[in-house]
């Protein structure tokens, strides 16, 4: 029995003097991946693009869990305060971290000192996009209905890109277009005529303009898009104010290993230039960027500084 108790004693001390897992043994569990939105939007179709690519690269699963809310900050402060162990990652976006900290002083986090900003994902445009049963097929259609009646838009959310676009729209066609908010449901209340129009990404009313059952007023990009050539800029239109590109991007707790950031940002970027993505990207007029960490903080740090300003222009506050 003594030497069966210095047995287990001696293991024991093994066992504390361990040194913790190293870095290069991650992911060695499933790593949930938060989107911020709900399903069906821009960021959880990339989202589990990326799940299922990364799934694969690690043989480990990777896997998405929505937590929409407050136009995408409440899954954002969830991952800023989760632990950074590289087991829960964000798919971060333009609006919780570009311009809704400029507008939302109790949003929770800060947008850079907050995240470990890992890789760069995809970065898309917005459209304008009408229920057909609104009898709007240009935007000049739009300008004169607003003017004629009420009129209303949906959006991901307040302050998001789309929320600011809107409100752009209505200072330079001297409209008033009511905003609703519609967080994951932004296509499914135009598709239902619960609201009128939507302002959101071209991805996630995408299938709906190739098949008919919304009409594409107009487009953020400054050129015509490659898939949807019929559907016009605002620029073309008149409006070159009404411009803008919405960007995701791979995020973590600040903390995150070095080690692991590192492998996470090769393998994100390996797997936006995999053949089936680059198709699945062409496909949906994509854009992307091929940057290494450090690349991609200076980027974001660029992009805040341009958008940030513009959000509190607005005057716009969430409380």
């Amino acid at each position: 029995m003594p030497r069966l108790n210095a047995a287990v004693v001696a293991l024991a001390l093994l066992t504390l003097a361990a040194p913790p897992a190293r870095a290069d043994a991650w992911p060695a569990k499933p790593v949930r991946i938060v989107v911020a939105f709900g399903a069906g939007g821009s960021a959880d179709i990339l989202g589990r693009l990326v799940a299922a690519e990364l799934t694969e690269a690690f043989h480990q699963r990777f896997y998405v869990e929505n937590r929409p809310g407050n136009s995408g900050s409440i899954g954002s402060a969830l991952v800023a305060r989760a632990e950074p162990d590289g087991y829960t990652l964000l798919i971060g976006g333009s609006g919780p971290h570009l311009t809704g900290p400029a507008i939302n002083p109790h949003i929770g986090y800060d947008p850079m000192r907050d995240f470990t900003h890992v890789a760069m994902i995809a970065g898309d445009t917005y459209a304008l996009a009408a229920n057909p049963a609104l009898g709007a097929r240009t935007l000049a259609d739009v300008i004169r209905l607003a003017r004629e009646k009420p009129l209303a838009s949906a959006s991901p959310g307040p302050g998001s890109l789309g929320h600011l676009l809107l409100l752009e729209l209505d200072r330079v066609a001297k409209v008033h277009i009511e905003h609703i908010p519609s967080p994951g449901g932004t296509v499914t209340d135009v598709l239902g005529n619960h609201v009128p129009l939507a302002l959101t990404t071209v991805l996630t009313v995408g299938e709906y303009l190739r098949a008919g059952t919304l009409i594409g007023i107009a487009l953020t990009s400054t050129e015509r898009n490659p898939v949807f050539r019929d559907i016009p800029t605002f620029t073309e239109l008149g409006y070159p104010q009404m411009r803008g590109s919405t960007w995701f991007w791979l995020a973590a707790p600040k903390g995150l290993r070095p080690e692991i950031t590192t492998k996470l940002n090769a393998a994100v970027r390996r797997l936006v230039h995999a053949p089936r993505v680059a198709a699945y990207f062409r496909e949906h007029a994509l854009m992307t960027m091929d940057l290494d960490v450090a690349e991609v903080n200076r980027f974001l740090r660029e992009e805040l500084a341009y958008w940030a300003p513009l959000a509190k222009a607005s005057g716009l506050r969430v409380p």
